[in-house]
């Protein structure tokens, strides 16, 4: 493996963090969305003392790739699993946050070589990639050139003012969930449903219980309704962290910038931080132990 991977040279951009223990196993990182390199791997850094050999692959933001994704190749994916599966690694996991969650889950649902997934706070549906607060008219992702379906970001074609200025001062949402209030105007197609049912993964799905940023909340119940009813094989484990926020599994302590910041936008984390530190530590632990079943 080399240490660093470009997209000139590659085809994707990654960072790899060896562990001499798991012998054979190793896991792709995805980044949160907005979240650099150094904030990426100091908040999976859990995972690598626990001795599990780490690809970090971003998907957006690093390296001169677009700041948010636009019709991002699942591809990116798919090289970083052959590099480590062409070195030896015969079993393959993804481990994602956030956008990165979804990332994952989307990935997973597309290439059969991937044999575990840690999915904290995901979202189930292709959404409208955007540019600021600019609608594109593009899907997220893409995969063989092609676009993944998706469904529009509702908000973005209206007056997004007006929109936010309506939503800060909406008793079910106020300023510190604006976010989930202009998700919550999106409609969910089948189309654009990530079919997490075509995964061969064991699959650990993490959310609080409620989402101030997007709902995975209801993300999660769904997607292990879906997998139940269709008889899914492999392992699923779905924890809701009541008390948490939408910043699970991932160690923020050493970022203490952002989650300064993050106590300031997201209700949970202004309301009662302390149960969110616990939440992550707790779900950062159940993570730990999920690994430890991967077969």
């Amino acid at each position: 493996m080399k240490e660093k991977y470009t997209i000139a040279k590659d085809g994707f951009v990654g960072y790899w963090h060896p562990s001499d223990k798991h012998k054979g196993k190793a896991l792709v990182v995805f980044p949160g969305s907005g979240a650099d390199y150094d904030m990426t791997y100091k908040g999976s850094q859990f995972l690598r003392k626990a001795g599990w050999s780490c690809l970090l692959v971003a998907f957006a933001g690093w390296d001169g790739l677009p700041e948010d994704p636009v019709l991002a190749p699942v591809e990116y994916a798919e090289r970083a699993v052959k590099a480590l599966m062409d070195n030896g690694y015969e079993k393959v996991g993804f481990y994602g946050i956030s956008a990165g969650a979804k990332y994952a889950v989307t990935a997973a649902s597309l290439l059969p070589e991937v044999s575990l997934v840690i999915s904290a706070s995901p979202f189930d549906y292709t959404t409208e990639a955007f540019k600021g607060t600019k609608a594109l008219n593009q899907s997220t992702f893409s995969f063989r050139g092609k676009p993944l379906p998706y469904d529009p970001t509702v908000t973005l074609h209206r007056n997004i003012i007006s929109v936010l200025f309506r939503t800060a001062f909406n008793k079910k949402y106020g300023i510190r969930r604006m976010l989930r209030g202009c998700y919550q105007e999106n409609v969910q197609t089948e189309k654009a449903r990530i079919k997490v049912e075509n995964m061969h993964a064991d699959l650990l799905m993490q959310c609080p219980g409620y989402d101030d940023c997007w709902p995975s909340d209801e993300a999660v119940p769904r997607m292990k309704e879906i997998l139940r009813k269709a008889g899914y094989p492999y392992r699923v484990q779905a924890t809701v962290y009541q008390k948490g926020s939408h910043l699970l599994c991932g160690d923020l302590s050493k970022s203490p910038k952002y989650l300064k910041t993050m106590r300031k936008l997201l209700q949970a984390e202004y309301a009662d931080q302390a149960a969110c530190n616990k939440a992550r530590k707790d779900s950062m632990k159940e993570a730990l132990v999920f690994l430890e079943g991967w077969k």
